[in-house]
């Protein structure tokens, strides 16, 4: 039993909790200058360890979630239609700014 951070309602045991993220920030992640030699997991069978050159990592820029909240399905479900909503249109505008205008060469 939990209660929605949405709704505010109180569910029914056995009911299934949502995480829903409600806060993220930009994040860039430095190089790491040691070489790390293998990698995790995988045993014998194909896996990382067994690896020979060293893997180095370099960085770059992601998401950190900041908040994440308690949801039921249903304001779950909703959460995720409203953000599938609002993505692609952060990204096409995000497109067309950084698209410079083409210089017409007209001769």
């Amino acid at each position: 039993m939990f209660r929605c951070y949405f709704c505010e309602q109180v569910t029914a045991p056995k009911t299934t909790r949502h995480t829903v993220v409600i806060e993220t920030r930009a994040k860039q992640y430095t190089t790491r200058r040691k070489e790390s030699r293998g990698g995790r997991g995988g045993g014998g069978r194909g896996g990382f360890r067994g690896r020979e050159e060293p893997v180095q990592d370099r960085g770059g820029s992601g998401v950190e979630i900041m908040k994440e909240v308690s949801a039921c399905p249903a304001c779950a479900a909703k959460q995720h239609e409203v953000k599938q909503h609002e993505e692609p249109v952060a990204e096409v505008l995000a497109a067309e700014t950084s698209v410079a205008p083409e210089a017409s060469s007209d001769s």
